[in-house]
C-alpha cells in the first residue's frame, strides 16, 4: 500500500472545497470538524482549513503538519473514494501526532461506514 501523500490526494481548488461544504456529511468530535463527500474516484483526497483564531502562523503549519501526517498513516481505512476537509475546534490544546491521530482515525471510520452504504 502507498503510504506518501501525492497532489493527486489533495483538494486544492476553492470550488472543491465548497462542493465538500455544501454536500457533504458532517461529523466531528471536541477537536476536530470534518466534512466528508464521496466523489467518483478512488482515490481520497484531503483538504485542510485552520484559520487565524486558531493561533500564529507556527502554530497553523504545525497542526497541519500533523493532520496530514495522521491522514497518510491512516488512509487506507477508507475503502471507497470521499473528499475530505478538516477544521479544527478552538479548545484543540494537544498537538501531537498520537493524540490527533487517535481522534482522527475514528472519525476516518465513521466516514468509511457511511461510504460503504
Amino acid at each position: 500500500m502507498d503510504q506518501g501523500f501525492s497532489k493527486r490526494e489533495r483538494l486544492l481548488k476553492r470550488k472543491e472545497f465548497q462542493q465538500v461544504f455544501d454536500n457533504g456529511e458532517r461529523y466531528g468530535n471536541d477537536q476536530l470538524k470534518v466534512y466528508a463527500w464521496p466523489n467518483a474516484d478512488s482515490v481520497s483526497r484531503l483538504g485542510l482549513v485552520v484559520g487565524k483564531k486558531f493561533g500564529n502562523a507556527p502554530r497553523r503549519n504545525r497542526f497541519k503538519r500533523i493532520l496530514r501526517e495522521a491522514y497518510r498513516l491512516n488512509k487506507s481505512l477508507l475503502s471507497e473514494g470521499a473528499d475530505i476537509v478538516v477544521i479544527p475546534r478552538p479548545g484543540l490544546t494537544e498537538l501531537t501526532l498520537r493524540a490527533i491521530e487517535e481522534k482522527f482515525k475514528t472519525i476516518l471510520i465513521q466516514i468509511n461506514g457511511k461510504l460503504k452504504k
